[in-house]
């Protein structure tokens, strides 16, 4: 079994009689990974030939709360749990044993 380099959503449109990448995020609540999985993601529509912008157009920032435990998305650079109102930490965190 191989390692899951990333995840998200991804949707598409039809542009001149050919598909391209509209939206991509790293949004997987599952997996959470981080925003420096772009590479992995970007290699799929390389391999074939599908256009795609050039990073996520909608980034994803996960973090797993200190104090209970919790995996908050952070939103607008606000580092706070939204379980237990603590600090979340800058550095990534998840994925870390608790």
């Amino acid at each position: 079994m191989r390692e899951v380099l990333s995840a998200g959503e991804m949707s598409f449109r039809e542009e001149s009689g050919r598909w391209v990448v509209e939206e991509v995020s790293n949004q997987s609540t599952g997996y959470c990974p981080d925003v420096s999985s772009w590479p992995a993601v970007a290699e799929a529509p390389d391999r074939i030939g599908i256009h795609h912008p050039s990073g996520f157009t909608h980034e994803v920032v996960f973090r797993r709360c200190r104090s209970c435990q919790e995996l908050s998305i952070v939103w607008e650079e606000n580092f706070v749990c939204v379980f237990c109102g603590e600090d979340l930490p800058r550095k990534r965190n998840v994925g870390e044993p608790g």
